[in-house]
């Protein structure tokens, strides 16, 4: 039974490996793709009043953007990324293709799901403790509530605060401000 645990970790670990591997040479050619819109956008200057030219540079930009996507979904898995990635195909899809209405209204439904997808997991995230997952409707009525942006907005500015000691921290370390620690 040990053996089989040690095992699962192993190949686990080995294929988070391979998805940050693979998450490098997406960013590689993310960095290709962005030198090769150079001569795209040249040509849409050229062609900028033809009708069709933004459209040609749009679907070339929309394509580095879903790479870009792509590259934090296989770097850092998550729902969040892998929602946002969803977002920006189905949005790529809707501006680049001339789709009819129904399709249209298709995606924009596909979007509306998976932006509430996205809001239901971020409210029903388990706690730390516990790993308990909340109540969904519960939590999403306590999501609306003055008392929990309040909240959110405290953590936001404690995580502030934290950040300025943080750099202020270094600064008594370096005896002054730590863009001159190198001068000396």
């Amino acid at each position: 039974m040990h053996f089989l645990e040690k095992l699962r970790k192993r190949l686990s670990d080995i294929c988070d490996i391979g998805e940050f591997v693979m998450g490098i040479i997406v960013v590689i050619g993310i960095i290709i793709s962005l030198i090769g819109l150079l001569p795209e956008m040249m040509q849409f200057w050229v062609n900028r009043n033809q009708a069709g030219s933004f459209m040609e540079f749009l679907e070339a930009v929309s394509l580095v953007v879903i790479g870009i996507e792509f590259a934090k979904m296989l770097c850092k898995p998550n729902t969040s990324n892998i929602i946002e990635a969803l977002i920006f195909l189905i949005a790529r899809q809707m501006i680049i293709s001339h789709q009819g209405s129904k399709e249209m209204l298709l995606s924009v439904i596909a979007i509306c799901i998976l932006f509430l997808f996205r809001r239901i997991m971020l409210a029903t995230r388990p706690d730390k403790e516990h790993h308990h997952v909340p109540n969904l409707i519960k939590a999403l009525k306590l999501a609306q509530t003055e008392e929990f942006r309040e909240a959110m907005e405290e953590l936001e500015e404690e995580k502030s605060n934290q950040e300025k000691a943080s750099v202020r921290n270094e600064s008594e370390i370096t005896g002054g401000n730590i863009d001159d620690f190198w001068t000396d």
